[in-house]
């Protein structure tokens, strides 16, 4: 029987007992990385040790099996490996492999991180990837000259006695900026949905830079960092500029939602240029698109003679390795 990569409410490899960040409750699932999106009370689940530490209690799954990456898990017939997916702490790519088959599924990635780190991505005749940016605009700078650019922004900022406040999902991103802007000296603030997440990077492993909770006044010098919506505490601070810190910086209209006197295009997520590299590095024979502009993606993929399909482009696809 051929194996067969199968769409229903989330991604599934027929006849091995698995789904791959499933939308709903599944008996046994991969969960790629600690974002709620993702993450399900699955009666057992399959994830790196910093996902489950970062996933809420309330999303956690019922049962699990840890994974380090580069470990190797048989699963029935088949072997699966997890290698870092750079989105965020914890996160996952999943090479599964059976009878000289391998398939990748990318979850959420990230190519190239400030630092210069880069991710790697294993070979596989067939990847499922996630496209949450792929359309061609959606092209990010450097992320060291956008750190660098972040880093003077809040410096003039302060300089004129004025708040910078950084819009940031308040898990992986507000960590991760935290993380990158540590180097030039910055103490931080953090509105309070940001707390409990900076908590658990803190006890899963990634220690974070001075910080406090944003209670009112903040003390001079310190660097503001907030969820993108929901702003009450920030208007209560009196002079302050807004940054939003996003790949959405590039979407002009998603960009005035919020309102942000600033935008920088730092992203957890590979921009178009990223994705296709991905698609090239694996080697891939096939690729399946999910999440995002997934049609869009995978028809630019075919107008450069790779075989590519939206496989949530119907309710339910099986389609043959």
């Amino acid at each position: 029987m051929s194996t067969q990569v199968v769409w229903d409410r989330g991604v599934s490899i027929s006849g091995h007992r698995i789904w791959l960040d499933p939308l709903v409750v599944r008996t046994f699932a991969f969960i790629s990385h600690a974002h709620t999106d993702h993450a399900r009370r699955h009666k057992e689940a399959l994830l790196t040790p910093q996902t489950l530490a970062l996933i809420p209690e309330a999303r956690r799954p019922r049962g699990w099996r840890m994974l380090g990456y580069g470990e190797p898990m048989r699963i029935g017939r088949a072997t699966v490996t997890l290698h870092s997916a750079g989105h965020m702490l914890g996160s996952a790519q999943l090479l599964f492999e059976h009878q000289g088959t391998k398939v990748l599924y990318t979850g959420d990635i990230k190519l190239r991180q400030p630092g210069g780190v880069q991710t790697h991505v294993p070979k596989a005749h067939v990847i499922v990837i996630e496209s949450t940016y792929g359309r061609p605009h959606f092209r990010f700078g450097d992320p060291d000259s956008t750190v660098e650019a972040i880093a003077r922004w809040c410096r003039l900022a302060l300089d004129s006695r004025v708040t910078p406040v950084l819009l940031c999902h308040a898990l992986g991103k507000t960590e991760e900026i935290m993380l990158a802007l540590s180097s030039y000296g910055f103490k931080f603030a953090l509105e309070k949905r940001c707390v409990p997440c900076a908590h658990a990077y803190a006890m899963a492993g990634r220690s974070l830079p001075d910080w406090v909770e944003l209670d009112g006044e903040v003390e001079p010098g310190r660097v503001v960092i907030a969820p993108p919506a929901g702003k009450d505490e920030v208007r209560r601070l009196g002079r302050y500029r807004t940054a939003l810190v996003s790949g959405w910086a590039k979407d002009a209209e998603f960009s005035r939602m919020f309102g942000a006197d600033a935008t920088f295009d730092l992203s957890d997520h590979c921009d178009f240029d990223e994705l296709l590299e991905v698609v090239e590095r694996s080697g891939a024979e096939q690729v399946y698109t999910v999440h995002g502009y997934t049609e869009d993606f995978a028809r630019l993929l075919r107008k450069r003679g790779i075989k590519a399909s939206a496989l949530e482009a119907t309710e339910q696809l099986a389609l043959a390795l």
